[in-house]
C-alpha cells in the first residue's frame, strides 16, 4: 500500500479492466503488458483473477481477453441503487395520499433494513421516521417482505442470533419466523402488526429488480386505531400494486 491508500495489485487489476475500449474489445495477454508495462506473468496471475469472478472472459478460439459479464451484473446494480429512488418516489407519494399514512422504502443492509426514502402523513398522529436510520430487518414489515424472498440461507445471514422482543408480538423463533416468511413469500406481501412498535401497523411489499433479486421494499404505516379491515384491505392492494410497478420499471418481467 502507498502513501494515498491504494493497493498495488487492485490498483493494476483495475488498470488492466481499463485497457479495454469500444475500438478494442479484446486484447491479447502480451498487448495488455506491453501497454501496461508490467511483466506478462505478473499480468496473467491479475487476469486469472479477474476471470474467476467473471470480470474478464476469454474467447475460446483467438485466446485474447474482453471484459466479462460480471461487470455487467454490478453495473446493473450500481443502476438500479441511482435509479430506484426516482423511480419509486411517484409511487410513493401517490400511496401517502390515498391512505393518508406515512409511506416508506427501504434497503436491506446485513441484519437492518434503512430508510431510502418516504412520504410522511399529514395526519396529526403518524410515524416520525429519518432517511438513513435503521431497523430489524426480522421485525418488522420492509424487513420480512425482503427476507421472505430470499433463499434460506442468505436470509439465515440476514437474521441476528437472537430475536429480541421489541414488542408485544414480535416473533422471536427462528422456526416461527420461517413459517411465516414462507406465507410471506406465497402471498406477496407482509404485515408487522405491532411487532417492532406497539400501537403501529405496517403493510410491505418487495420490490424485484430485473434479476429478479429483492433488495428494496415498501410500506405504509399507522397506528392500530386507524386501521379498520377496510383501510387493511386496501393497503395491502395498493402497496402490491405499487411494489409490481416498480418492480416492472426495473426491468423485473415475472
Amino acid at each position: 500500500m502507498d502513501r494515498t491508500g491504494r493497493v498495488q495489485s487492485i490498483d493494476r487489476a483495475v488498470m488492466v479492466l481499463k485497457c479495454f475500449s469500444e475500438k478494442e474489445k479484446e486484447l491479447s495477454l502480451a498487448e495488455i503488458a506491453e501497454r501496461l508495462d508490467i511483466n506478462k506473468s505478473t499480468i496473467h496471475g491479475i487476469i486469472s483473477t479477474l476471470k474467476y469472478h467473471g470480470l474478464i472472459a476469454q474467447d475460446e478460439r483467438s485466446q485474447k481477453y474482453r471484459l466479462g459479464l460480471g461487470l455487467m451484473e454490478l453495473g446493473a446494480i450500481v443502476s438500479n441503487s441511482m435509479d430506484v429512488n426516482e423511480i419509486a418516489e411517484p409511487y410513493l407519494a401517490d400511496l401517502c395520499n390515498k391512505l393518508e399514512e406515512t409511506v416508506h422504502m427501504c434497503l436491506l443492509d446485513d441484519k437492518d433494513v434503512v430508510y431510502i426514502g418516504k412520504k410522511e402523513s399529514n395526519q396529526s398522529i403518524r410515524i416520525i421516521t429519518k432517511i438513513g436510520s435503521r431497523i430489524p430487518a426480522y421485525c418488522t414489515g420492509v424487513g420480512k417482505a425482503i427476507l421472505a424472498n430470499l433463499e434460506h440461507d442468505e436470509a439465515e445471514r440476514h437474521l441476528p442470533e437472537n430475536l429480541d422482543k421489541k414488542a408485544p408480538k414480535t416473533v422471536t423463533d427462528k422456526k416461527e419466523l420461517a413459517i411465516e416468511l414462507s406465507k410471506i413469500k406465497s402471498r406477496g406481501y407482509s404485515i408487522d402488526d405491532e411487532e417492532y412498535t406497539q400501537g403501529l401497523y405496517c403493510v410491505a411489499a418487495p420490490i424485484f429488480d430485473r434479476f429478479g433479486n429483492v433488495k428494496y421494499a415498501i410500506s405504509t404505516s399507522g397506528p392500530t386505531i386507524r386501521m379498520t379491515d377496510a383501510k387493511k384491505d386496501s393497503a395491502i392492494k395498493l402497496v402490491t400494486e405499487a411494489a409490481k410497478e416498480i418492480s416492472r420499471k426495473l426491468g423485473y418481467e415475472g
